[in-house]
């Protein structure tokens, strides 16, 4: 005969049963779906790092890793909205030797899931294989090992840090800026005019690189990238898609920026 107390230990196993089902079946649906390069895949170059997941999530950490342990640089920012594809590029070029993903998610409901996997860079590697799998996808990073590449992520960390010292030592005396329909001829006009409040501005903003590609010539070097820009700025929420093309010019073994063009 079912005693009251029998009853109420069958229910809390009933209930520990249904959340355990629940949450086995979450993080099936918001695990790693697929990646490029995919786990264990042999590759001759990687430019880009892609994973996408079986549901929206927020990815939180992204670490890649050589076979040493070494931290290897990537565009990797922490997502503010959730999506399920997420394409970082590689801020270096990768040498013939493994590497490692760690990853880490958070879920519409709070939870959050985590992940690894490898992949090796053989440059003498067949690249068939690799081809076929992004053979329908551009290609979006190119030229980042370049040092007027560096010179404009620099550029890019100063103004959203508030370091107006990099900032101005990165610029040309003559710079020209084109922003918002209105032009700047001078570091200094600059200075003077919009440079607090775009560091202002991008200090509450989440940005999101989702294509950059630099070419020099000589010295003389063109930086082209788009960003996902995302968060709330004097009450207004922001979420858009901005454009920018940097020129610089090589003056003493230092790139320096003559020309920003910002657009929405």
């Amino acid at each position: 005969m079912l005693t009251l107390l029998n009853i109420q230990r069958q229910l809390r196993l009933f209930t520990i049963v249904c959340v355990g089902l629940f949450s086995a079946t979450a993080f099936a649906h918001t695990s790693l779906k697929s990646s490029v390069p995919a786990d264990g895949q042999t590759v001759p170059e990687v430019r880009q790092i892609s994973v996408e997941f079986g549901a929206a999530i927020r990815l939180m950490a992204f670490t890649l890793t050589d076979a040493s342990g070494n931290t290897i640089p990537t565009d990797f920012a922490r997502t503010s909205i959730n999506q399920s594809r997420f394409d970082i590029g590689v801020g270096t070029q990768l040498s013939h030797t493994s590497y490692r993903i760690a990853w880490m998610a958070m879920g519409d409901d709070g939870h959050k899931i985590d992940g690894t996997f490898s992949f090796t860079v053989d440059p003498t590697a067949s690249a068939t294989a690799h081809v076929a799998a992004q053979e329908d996808k551009p290609v979006l990073w190119s030229g980042m090992e370049l040092d007027a590449a560096k010179a404009v992520l620099q550029f890019h960390k100063a103004l959203k840090d508030g370091d107006k010292a990099t900032v101005k030592r990165l610029l040309a005396d003559k710079v020209m800026i084109f922003e918002g329909g209105g032009v700047e001829r001078s570091e200094a006009e600059y200075e003077h005019h919009h440079m607090s409040a775009d560091m202002a501005y991008l200090k509450e903003m989440s940005v999101k690189t989702l294509e950059h590609h630099v070419t020099v010539s000589g010295t003389s070097a063109v930086s082209l990238s788009r960003s996902k820009v995302n968060g709330t700025y004097k009450g207004k929420i922001v979420d858009r898609e901005g454009m920018e093309t940097i020129t610089l010019q090589k003056h003493d073994d230092a790139w320096l920026i003559t020309h920003i063009h910002w657009s929405n």
